[in-house]
């Protein structure tokens, strides 16, 4: 907050701070008898959150698992999470969500997408469209809603 306080004394320009929202109805639990402790699954949660690579993400990732032992599926579900949610950042998106057949992905005004890379995805991908709104909607093929939005965010990248 200091930082940006100075930054707008100097007139420097300055990025909004950009929170997406991402519900996909994945479980992105810590189980407890993974990670006994409540104290240490809360402070894994802010490092997978707070991540800013993917170099520090597999530094984490590591680190857990050779402290705790095979990485369960709901913890992998929160790495692959941490990283949409750092793509999406990135891309100043609004939001991520599940529908009933797949995933609406909305995109703000700022967005920084490829119009004809998303014009090439519509094109390609069956049961995609994109309405005026600014909402991509993508049919789920492959069963894992996280990894579809990661592919169809690579894509359309501008």
């Amino acid at each position: 907050m200091l930082e940006r306080t100075i930054a707008e004394m100097r007139g420097d320009e300055i990025a909004d701070d950009v929170s997406v929202s991402i519900n996909l109805g994945i479980d992105v639990a810590i189980p407890k008898d993974y990670i006994a402790e409540a104290s240490q699954r809360l402070r894994t949660y802010k490092r997978i959150s707070s991540s800013e690579s993917e170099e520090e993400l597999m530094s984490i990732h590591a680190e857990i698992e050779d402290r705790y032992g095979r990485i369960p599926r709901s913890v992998e579900n929160l790495f692959d999470y941490g990283r949409l949610r750092k793509m999406a950042e990135q891309m100043a998106l609004v939001s991520v969500d599940k529908t009933v057949d797949g995933i609406a992905i909305k995109l703000g005004e700022q967005a920084r997408v490829s119009p004809e890379k998303l014009m090439e995805l519509l094109e390609t991908r069956e049961n995609s469209s994109f309405s005026p709104s600014g909402i991509l909607r993508i049919a789920v093929a492959t069963g894992d809603p996280i990894k579809t939005a990661m592919e169809c965010l690579a894509l359309i990248r501008g």
